[in-house]
């Protein structure tokens, strides 16, 4: 991922903290004026200081490098290899169960899944303790922070350990800041006995999610486009999800593992019995095919930004807001109508295609996204046998250049 920043010295603070998520390799940092670099980080430094100095002031930026998140030992390269795994893990659910608890005792409005009967569960079992001191301490907490990294913490007794297989998920790391907290929280409302009476549930939506998906399919199929290899996937979801997915690339002992953290299949469980698993698959892809997208990306970065030198047209705005995020949004959201072409049928296909177009649309404001997936599509249908969708990055960037020289010009289709 690339991310930029310009920063004016007179109002940057006196000490700026910059904090850099591992998402697929060691994140760099880098001070550039007047085009010349000023500072460039060091390899596998977890945190490193700069000092700058105009006149007499001088003001402190310090990056927080997730570095290294990963170590898999050989009994877990030989267990998980060429697997899917889809987990709950306890301290996980309990992230989630607080933030959950949050929304409804606390206005903290972090959207969790707030119906159905597993949340009435929740309230049964943990209302009594809606005023611990856990709902004080984590008021208005990073969603991300706490929930991703919880998933990088096991219970050993009553206590939370970091887990021997991941180190984190976030360069801030909430559930290291709080784990006295978090763990007085799960033993006074006995969260543990809760965790354990539903391990059936969470069972049963993995079997759903693995059922329905099919990710080994979506793997085979990415592969056959895409350079980038996994040896395993491994993927989170809590029944009380918010929505909020992420994905990322961890590496160590010659075994690579895409993550993601996704919505669990109970969040489209008032669906129809016949679009449920199109949804929650629908879910899943956009998340897995950043990890074989990105990278591609990284390689037109350059052709990316001049393609887009105003965004306003393509996307209304929010944490999207560079060429590089904007673009990689629109293909992986376009990559399912492809997988759907090839996988499903044409009922199927025109289903899912006209339900991502018009999220992508009108739902996340990427307003030009469904000419720029039916360019996709034609520029697919029409490539060679031998041509990968790789192959068809050149193409669709020209077409968004040329598009945005010339916004009275659409796509194709």
């Amino acid at each position: 991922m690339f991310f930029s920043q310009n920063l004016d010295f007179n109002t940057l603070p006196e000490n700026k903290v910059v904090n850099l998520t591992y998402w697929g390799n060691n994140p760099k940092a880098e001070i550039k004026y007047k085009g010349k670099n000023l500072f460039v980080s060091g390899k596998n430094i977890a945190f490193e200081q700069v000092y700058l100095q105009f006149n007499k002031k001088v003001k402190t930026i310090s990056f927080n490098i997730q570095t290294n998140p990963a170590s898999y030992n050989n009994q877990y390269v030989q267990e998980h290899t060429g697997k899917v795994s889809v987990e709950t893990p306890e301290v996980y659910e309990l992230s989630n169960i607080i933030l959950t608890l949050s929304d409804k005792f606390h206005q903290s409005n972090y959207k969790m899944r707030a119906i159905g009967d597993y949340y009435a569960d929740v309230l049964t079992w943990f209302s009594p303790f809606k005023d611990h001191e856990i709902f004080m301490k984590l008021d208005d907490v990073d969603y991300y922070s706490l929930v991703e990294n919880a998933a990088a913490y096991v219970f050993n007794a009553d206590k939370i350990e970091q887990s021997s297989l991941y180190k984190g998920f976030r360069a801030i790391d909430e559930v290291k800041e709080n784990i006295s907290v978090l763990e007085d929280f799960a033993k006074k409302s006995d969260f543990k006995t809760f965790y354990k009476q539903h391990q059936g549930y969470y069972s049963r939506l993995s079997n759903v999610f693995q059922a329905g998906a099919k990710p080994k399919s979506i793997w085979r199929w990415l592969e056959s486009h895409f350079p980038a290899r996994y040896h395993s996937y491994k993927v989170f979801f809590s029944p009380l999800g918010a929505g909020n997915n992420s994905s990322r690339m961890f590496a160590h002992n010659d075994f690579n593992e895409s993550i993601m953290f996704i919505s669990a299949p109970n969040r489209y469980e008032n669906d129809d019995v016949s679009i449920q698993a199109l949804k929650f698959t629908r879910s899943f892809f956009t998340e897995i095919d950043h990890t074989y997208v990105n990278p591609i990306s990284d390689k037109y970065i350059d052709d990316i930004n001049t393609a887009f030198p105003d965004l306003k047209s393509w996307y209304k705005g929010g944490g999207y807001n560079k060429p590089y995020l904007t673009f990689n949004e629109y293909m992986t959201w376009s990559l399912v109508s492809l997988y759907a072409m090839d996988n499903y049928t044409t009922q199927e296909y025109q289903f899912i295609k006209n339900y991502t177009e018009d999220f992508m649309v009108n739902k996340r404001g990427f307003y030009r996204f469904k000419a720029f997936n039916n360019e996709l599509i034609r520029l697919y249908k029409n490539k060679s046998t031998e041509e990968k969708i790789t192959d068809l990055y050149p193409a669709i960037i020209r077409r968004i250049r040329k598009n945005t020289k010339n916004t009275k010009r659409k796509m194709h289709g």
